[in-house]
């Protein structure tokens, strides 16, 4: 065996969709001629998670957080981590390679890597994702301790082929500078042939498959690290995306489909095309083929997404579309560089009200500009928008935590322009010296708040009582490291 592709858990919800990197990298080493094999860890410590719900929790915690430790729950994780290093072992691969997802799938990736070295410490690594794309320190320092022996940033695809054949030089490998693949037509369809597909059902029941039309993102949010990714915006063609839904509705009987872009109409051109050959292909399916599709979306005028496009993607299958609106404040979000108006906003929602497109909500309580005047604003628009749950448009707000100050993102790198202080590395300590008053403290409040807010609404939550043990925990975080740091802090009652 060429290569065994592992993906380490990451544990967040994803809507019960597979996981995409592994497929999309075995569909293109195979189309080069190397054998590949992929391990889905995630789905296994998902299933333990339905099994043991009393310590999801503590699961949670331990992989996305690096300093948690909890002595049963190790107990539980230690045996499952070596029994999957025995398991990648076995296939005798010549390479290993880890998916990192993200900064959730960090620890995992470590565990399973120094669980296969201590084995086998002949056994050669690769780890790559988007869990190191934007971090400067995980993948060099376990290359530099020999816990990995190689590292790809940037786009996977090519760098992995030219690994495989023995060329460490490549773009992308152990701090070579990464580039970017402008030609994404030319990628080989993702292989979920390995996947146990039953076990990936959205939350609507439905065979779920994510797809990818396009990397990095036209906008350039200040507190997002798309573009320390993927500097420039590249997609594919319409008729490529379009194609390959097609492929895997007759290959797997995928009914629907969730693109991991940063935004599915970052190209208008190739938007529209995707949309009407997918309207085209939908009629001629029977009533229980027809898929459906979802996927971030941005804010467009008028004058961009004219009325009858929002048509088109209601033909073309789309169910649902996530969108970042982050606050209730125009002055919030145009510090943000969201790059839409308020007129643009109210457009938008009221053209996915009119053709019957579901949307979810992305908000950010605690920008550092957010004053409680821009915080009651949000409030506000919940107010507003009860015509919008009451008819169905709204079908969920995701509040996440607070603003997390994430490695590469404007905000982090150019803290002194924002006048940021972090007194610590972690992601949520951080004051603006210009709003001095939302501290961490004032901004778990306001999370609350708003939480207990749009929920009297009545607008479902994601994940509200995941979050809210998450917060809590953070808040431990913060105040035992600004301990060791000299400071005090006040503890959290509310």
């Amino acid at each position: 065996m060429d290569i065994v592709i592992a993906i380490p858990p990451r544990i967040e919800d994803d809507y019960g969709y597979t996981p995409a990197a592994a497929a999309v990298l075995k569909g293109n080493v195979v189309a080069h001629g190397f054998s590949a094999k992929v391990l889905d860890f995630n789905a296994e410590i998902d299933d333990i998670f339905k099994q043991r719900p009393e310590i999801a929790n503590s699961i949670n915690n331990f992989f996305n957080f690096n300093t948690f430790y909890h002595q049963p729950t190790w107990e539980i994780l230690d045996p499952i981590i070596n029994r999957w290093a025995d398991k990648i072992l076995a296939y005798k691969p010549r390479w290993v390679g880890l998916s990192v997802f993200s900064y959730n799938s960090q620890r995992a990736t470590r565990l399973i890597s120094l669980a296969l070295k201590m084995r086998q410490p002949d056994v050669k690594i690769v780890i790559g994702g988007s869990g190191i794309n934007t971090d400067r320190v995980f993948a060099e320092e376990l290359y530099a301790r020999r816990i990995i022996d190689a590292y790809i940033k940037g786009d996977g695809e090519e760098s992995l082929v030219e690994l495989l054949k023995g060329n460490l030089d490549y773009a992308g490998i152990n701090g070579e500078q990464p580039t970017q693949i402008k030609n994404l037509d030319t990628l080989a369809f993702p292989d979920y042939s390995d996947y146990e597909l039953s076990f990936y059902t959205n939350k609507k029941g439905l065979q779920a498959l994510p797809i990818t039309g396009s990397r990095g993102c036209v906008r350039n949010c200040t507190f997002c690290d798309v573009n320390a990714a993927w500097p420039k915006f590249f997609y594919r063609s319409g008729s490529s995306i379009a194609g390959e839904i097609k492929h895997q509705v007759q290959t797997y009987g995928a009914t629907a489909f969730r693109f991991t872009d940063s935004l599915t109409n970052g190209s208008m051109k190739a938007f529209r095309e995707m949309c009407y050959e997918l309207a085209d292909y939908r009629r001629q399916l029977p009533t229980e083929k027809q898929f459906i599709w979802d996927g971030h979306f941005i804010i467009r005028s008028e004058r961009q997404m004219p009325p009858e496009d929002f048509d088109a993607m209601k033909a073309s299958g789309c169910g649902t579309v996530w969108i970042g609106i982050e606050s209730g404040s125009e002055r919030v979000r145009n510090h943000m560089k969201k790059g839409y108006t308020e007129e643009d906003m109210q457009y938008t929602m009221q053209q996915l009200d009119r053709v019957g497109v579901k949307t979810r909500l992305l908000m950010i309580v605690g920008y550092v500009t957010e004053t409680q005047e821009d915080f009651q604003e949000t409030l506000d628009l919940f107010n507003n928008w009860l015509p919008y749950l009451h008819k169905g448009t709204i079908e969920e707000v995701q509040l996440g935590a607070t603003l997390n100050l994430l490695p590469r993102t404007p905000l982090a790198d150019h803290k002194e322009d924002f006048n940021i202080i972090q007194p610590t590395d972690h992601i949520n300590d951080w004051i603006c010296t210009d709003n001095p008053t939302l501290d961490y403290k004032e901004r778990l409040r306001r999370r609350i708040i708003a939480q207990a807010h749009i929920e009297r609404l009545g607008y479902p939550v994601f994940e509200s009582k995941n979050y809210v043990k998450q917060m809590f925990s953070q808040w431990d975080q913060v105040k035992n490291n600004s301990k060791r740091a000299g400071d005090a802090i006040a503890p959290l009652n509310y």
